[in-house]
């Protein structure tokens, strides 16, 4: 009917506030406009996260077991073991059904043991080939579990190999680093995957990478692909292309300016801005995420952040200048988010 209000958690606490109501009311109104999660809802949760926690354990078990026992194991044990392993996962997700909770989990388990199966065979054999040849493998070996299971997680494993396959190619056979990679690598993951995002001719290739499959994902999305219609997948695969091209933007502004010796260009300011742009209209007009619109406007900070950083003098009152900033920043785009979601309540 005209005039109605849509029932949703801000327009029910702005009207609780207006009207005054207890806590006790205002828990009587969730109720009665079916905001609160029913019994039953959380206990499916609670089973979905505990189904999902104990394969994970699993999984890292099996792999832990292999780590702690690899002298004793014999060749036959190594890859028997792993296996069956294999097997059982693949026998329980068909059991169970593609489309049940268990038979995710057990094919998702399945995916991630072809990875550890891998790395045993290569350790066994010593094949000696490139790092990369084994994430590209994995990823091909999944592809048609992927496209058979229907499911954001095994599509999200996917895409990380293949983000580390790009990388490792990159890095080994494009354009080998100097020894600056090296101490990366053993400084740890994350070090490393960090150092990746100094080259902007790598973060270019990964940007595209994870938007082509962000678009195909929205892509399917728009055309009411069932298993497409959560959010998992984008969310991720969007936060990851922002922050590859973020990353590089930061440096060269604090950096004062491109050296063609560190690997960085232009191109991640300019994809950047593309990014954070096509976001901004993207997920407010055609598809409404608040938490990509957050990246972004997290994005923007950041970059202007950064600029008064590079320009201020470094004294106490630049200091103080620069938390009112951030402060301005932070409160502007809450209220604009705030605004947004309000607009999104509305009835047409």
């Amino acid at each position: 009917m005209p005039g109605q209000i849509p029932a949703s958690y801000s327009n029910l606490q702005e009207s609780a506030e207006q009207l005054h109501l207890s806590a006790s009311a205002y828990r009587r109104a969730l109720e009665l406009a079916g905001l609160n999660p029913a019994r039953d809802d959380w206990l499916q949760h609670i089973d979905r996260f505990l189904l999902s926690a104990g394969a994970i354990l699993i999984v890292a078990g099996i792999t832990a077991f292999f780590a702690w026992n690899w002298p004793e194991l014999g060749h036959i044990s190594k890859f028997a073991i792993i296996q069956a392993g294999i097997l059982v996962a693949v026998l329980g997700a068909w059991r169970l059904g593609l489309d049940s909770p268990g038979g995710r989990v057990a094919l998702a388990a399945a995916a991630f043991l072809v990875g550890t199966l891998l790395a045993v065979f290569g350790q066994v054999y010593q094949t000696g080939a490139d790092p990369y040849g084994l994430f590209l493998a994995w990823a091909a070996l999944i592809l048609p579990w992927a496209v058979i299971g229907r499911q954001a997680g095994i599509w999200l494993l996917w895409q990380v190999l293949l983000n580390l396959t790009v990388i490792m190619y990159y890095t080994q056979v494009l354009n080998p680093p100097d020894g600056w990679w090296q101490l990366a690598q053993l400084l740890g993951p994350l070090v490393w995957l960090g150092t990746t995002v100094t080259d902007s001719t790598l973060a270019a290739y990964l940007f595209v990478l994870n938007i082509a499959s962000l678009a195909v994902w929205e892509f399917g999305a728009r055309r009411r692909t069932s298993w497409m219609q959560g959010t998992l997948f984008p969310r991720l695969v969007a936060l990851g292309a922002l922050v590859i091209v973020l990353i590089p933007t930061v440096i060269i502004i604090l950096a004062a300016g491109l050296d063609g010796k560190t690997g960085l260009s232009a191109i991640s300011p300019v994809l950047l801005f593309i990014a954070v742009a096509a976001a901004l209209y993207y997920y407010r007009h055609r598809r409404q995420d608040l938490f990509i619109l957050t990246c972004s406007l997290f994005a923007v900070i950041m970059v202007v952040t950064s600029l008064f950083i590079h320009a201020m003098s470094g004294d106490g009152g630049s200091l103080l200048i620069l938390a009112m900033l951030v402060i301005v920043q932070v409160a502007a785009a809450a209220w604009w988010l705030r605004r947004v979601a309000q607009g999104w309540e509305k009835p047409a």
